[in-house]
């Protein structure tokens, strides 16, 4: 069996979804969404936790970076965070752009 490496698949799809986040975001008035029901969910990794949370996308800003840009909130506690998309699963991104209304 030949071995494939898909790794730049997925950096591709995620620079194509980060692209599309930030577009829509740029194109918004005040260049950011909040969101106060139906917010989409993220797993993240947290530098103060151990392993993935489940998180609530409260909002998002642009320009959405490796390290800023969404706000979350984790179910575990009523803190907010400002991650980025590294901090986020793979395809993430996908589900915050399918919540995010068009203006």
């Amino acid at each position: 069996m030949q071995h494939q490496d898909f790794y730049h698949q997925y950096a591709t799809i995620q620079e194509e979804e980060v692209r599309a986040l930030n577009e829509a975001l740029r194109n918004r008035t005040d260049k950011e969404f909040h969101w106060y029901a139906d917010f989409p969910y993220v797993i993240a990794e947290l530098s103060t936790c151990d392993g993935h949370v489940d998180a609530k996308v409260m909002a998002v800003k642009y320009p959405v970076t490796p390290s800023s840009g969404i706000l979350i909130m984790p179910d575990e506690d009523n803190e907010y965070y400002e991650v980025g998309y590294n901090d986020i699963q793979f395809g993430d991104i996908d589900g915050i752009l399918d919540e995010l209304p068009e203006e």
